[in-house]
């Protein structure tokens, strides 16, 4: 309930002082409360400063985003006497498996981790070629690299520690002489990608170098993101609504002319119903005029493949005799079953969508699944074969006076369908 619609006269505490009143009256932009108390007093107060009888005031929350912008997450360097530490995490929108290989990919650390100008394994193998390359390196606690920091200091031995594949990297680490680190990568994944969290920690006397350069310190996970491969990620929307673009276009036939094609055949089959459920509204008439055609010429068109999973509309003939309610279940059962192209097909936007949030909602348990409605058979009989072209013109006049333009607009006879058209604007305007 909206606090500027509370009723007069309701009893109220001053959260400051505790004491009662009762409401008189209530000003607006910005909104103040009259209250008057047991002693005569009256004063105003704004909302914050009350708490009205038998209404509860829910507390204003921020709600941060799942993700931080640019996947920067936390990032703190503290130190004490001969202690240091630093965290940083980031969100990348990859996968776990491009994530542990890029981390564990020494020879790369040069490109993004600060300080590091190069890294080579330490091998004890016969061919010299072989002691540059971390192709033969075993990438297991207690193995040992060296780096060389971009400084004028010696190459430095390091140790790996801890492998936990996909989970956790972490070994020593040294840039100076005088203290060691040790660094450790923990990597957790989401629905959007993975966070890893990069901990630094040093101890000793001279543990407070590690203070030094920590916006640069900091940053490092946003030259990696620079260069780890991306995924993009489906929100649970799309995995439910959004199918490819081009298997739905055309009904998910290669070619217009497909579509119509195979709506003829359908029509001559008997099966009228697949005809009135196609939702583009000339092909539906092209395919109409189409069946006419081909009973009285006797020649069918080839009928096309019928694309796999269903991606043509189904036969669910009599769509426009269920209420928008019956309509919306009608397409969650379809999607719920595996036919996301009805529900994409479907021209009524507002429709759609709503089917497709229903979907959503049911996979996450919040709602129940409906019952399926019962599709009313579609009374629309074919044309009759033996109708002749004056018979033709007047039905079909007669039926663009009603709003069909289907049929008319799915004529190949471009004479027809002007001297047909031409009638129904004479006759709207005679009837004017």
């Amino acid at each position: 309930m909206h606090l500027n619609r509370i009723d007069l006269g309701t009893l109220c505490t001053v959260r400051e002082t505790g004491e009662s009143g009762t409401l008189k009256k209530i000003y607006f932009y910005p909104t103040k409360f009259e209250i008057e108390f047991s002693s005569g007093d009256i004063q105003h107060f704004s909302s914050k400063d009350l708490e009205f009888d038998g209404i509860v005031q829910n507390n204003a929350t921020l709600q941060s985003p799942t993700i931080p912008k640019n996947g920067q997450g936390d990032a703190w360097t503290s130190w004490e006497p001969f202690r240091g530490e630093s965290v940083v995490k980031h969100h990348f929108s990859t996968s776990k498996e491009i994530m542990w290989k890029m981390l564990t990919s020494l020879e790369m650390l040069n490109a993004w981790f600060f300080g590091v100008q190069r890294a080579l394994p330490i091998l004890d193998i016969e061919r010299y070629v072989h002691r540059y390359s971390f192709t033969h390196f075993n990438l297991a606690p207690g193995a040992f690299f060296k780096t060389r920091p971009k400084t004028i200091a010696p190459y430095f031995k390091c140790q790996i520690m801890t492998v936990e594949k996909e989970s956790e990297f972490g070994f020593t680490f040294r840039t100076s002489p005088l203290f060691q680190e040790y660094v450790h990568f923990t990597i957790e994944e989401t629905e959007q990608g993975v966070w890893v969290t990069f901990k630094r920690s040093s101890q000793g006397f001279f543990s407070f170098l590690t203070q030094f350069n920590w916006p640069e310190k900091s940053q490092i996970f946003q030259k990696l993101d620079s260069i780890v491969p991306k995924i993009e990620f489906k929100s649970d929307d799309d995995e439910t609504g959004n199918g490819n673009s081009g298997a739905n276009q055309f009904g998910g036939f290669a070619s217009r002319q497909d579509y119509i094609d195979y709506g003829i055949n359908m029509g001559l089959e008997g099966n009228m119903d697949y005809v009135n459920a196609i939702p583009e509204k000339p092909i539906r008439g092209m395919a109409k005029a189409g069946i006419i055609k081909a009973k009285r010429s006797g020649i069918t068109p080839p009928k096309p493949d019928k694309p796999s999973g269903g991606a043509a509309p189904s036969s669910d003939g009599g769509m426009a005799a269920l209420s928008s309610e019956e309509l919306v279940a009608f397409l969650v059962n379809k999607g719920l079953d595996g036919d996301m192209d009805t529900v994409n097909a479907h021209t009524d936007k507002v429709t759609r969508g709503k089917a497709k949030s229903m979907i959503v909602k049911i996979k996450r348990g919040t709602i129940d699944r409906p019952t399926m409605p019962k599709i009313p058979e579609d009374s629309s009989p074919v044309e009759d074969v033996n109708e002749t072209e004056d018979q033709m013109i007047e039905r079909l006049i007669a039926k663009g006076l009603d709003g069909d333009m289907d049929e008319i607009n799915g004529l190949e006879n471009r004479v027809m369908r002007g001297k047909i058209k031409s009638a129904i604007v004479k006759a709207k305007r005679a009837a004017k």
